[in-house]
């Protein structure tokens, strides 16, 4: 479970590299494609195994996943939001 969530973190932390850049609309669309993808299969884990072997070091980066998460929602979704109108006024 270590693993897992430390690939989650990864894949925020490519959106964390890309928000430093120019903005590329493709790029965060496949970084978001990965993590919808990685989301999805803690679906198919068994919450209660997950609750009952939860370690703090589990704890710990659920938190720090959740922290980056909300960070990255306040950086990257006002210039997304931006893109959107500045799209919708091009048609």
């Amino acid at each position: 479970m270590i693993e897992k969530l430390q690939k989650t973190y990864g894949i925020l932390n490519s959106f964390e590299k890309l928000n430093s850049k120019k903005f590329n609309f493709n790029n965060i669309k496949d970084v978001n494609e990965l993590l919808d993808l990685d989301l999805n299969q803690y679906a198919n884990i068994d919450k209660e195994n997950i609750k009952s072997n939860s370690s703090n070091e589990h704890k710990d980066l659920i938190l720090n996943i959740i922290s980056k998460i909300d960070t990255l929602e306040s950086k990257i979704l006002p210039k997304a939001d931006l893109m959107n109108s500045f799209s919708k006024n091009i048609k």
